[in-house]
């Protein structure tokens, strides 16, 4: 594995809007596919993901010594904030790499409300390392147990499986649908107004 892969992983999560889980997946993919042991992935895909999340709380620590940004930051509010940051941040910085839609906003909220960065550091490592070491054995195990070759050989051999799951899919969302219509003539029912969203 070369490391302009590794510099496609850190730009891919740090300039794009694309998943870091689905990058993570690919990246380690690609590794397996091309031969890389899954430990080699692992310890150099980890300070990857350490490099790209401390970029995030920097680029905010930065922001905070904007004069525009100081004179918003003193607001009472915001004190509470650094508060309850103080107190659960370490929490929310190390669950926010499982937590897609607030992976990153997390990381900027540290930094801009200036969680102290040795504590910040601590927890982006370890939570980095698991996430990426996580998402290191999914998909090597995956990969070992359900390949492409695999699912192709199962849906050319059974063709009725492809046409089951079309169906399930179409049902499943068709209930959804209903489901939500008919919540809508409840709240209608026992409001006696429309629902309005």
């Amino acid at each position: 594995m070369d490391w302009m892969a590794f510099v496609r992983l850190a730009g891919g999560i740090m300039f794009t809007p694309l998943s870091d889980d689905v990058l993570m997946m690919g990246h380690t993919l690609l590794g397996v596919i091309e031969g890389t042991h899954p430990l080699k992935i692992w310890l150099m895909t980890w300070p990857v993901f350490v490099i790209a999340f401390t970029w995030f709380y920097l680029i905010a620590r930065f922001f905070r010594e904007v004069p525009f940004v100081k004179k918003i930051m003193k607001s009472r509010f915001l004190a509470q904030a650094e508060t309850i940051l103080e107190r659960r941040g370490g929490w929310a910085i190390g669950l926010s790499f499982f937590l897609p839609g607030v992976r990153h906003p997390i990381h900027y909220v540290a930094g801009l409300l200036n969680y102290p960065l040795g504590r910040y550091v601590a927890i982006n490592v370890v939570a980095a390392g698991v996430y990426t070491g996580v998402w290191t054995f999914l998909i090597v195990r995956i990969g070992k147990v359900v390949t492409w070759s695999f699912v192709m050989n199962r849906v050319t051999e059974n063709p009725m499986l492809l046409g089951l799951g079309v169906i399930g899919g179409i049902a499943v969302l068709g209930f959804l649908v209903w489901q939500q219509k008919r919540g809508r003539s409840l709240t209608m029912q026992v409001t006696g107004t429309p629902h309005t969203r």
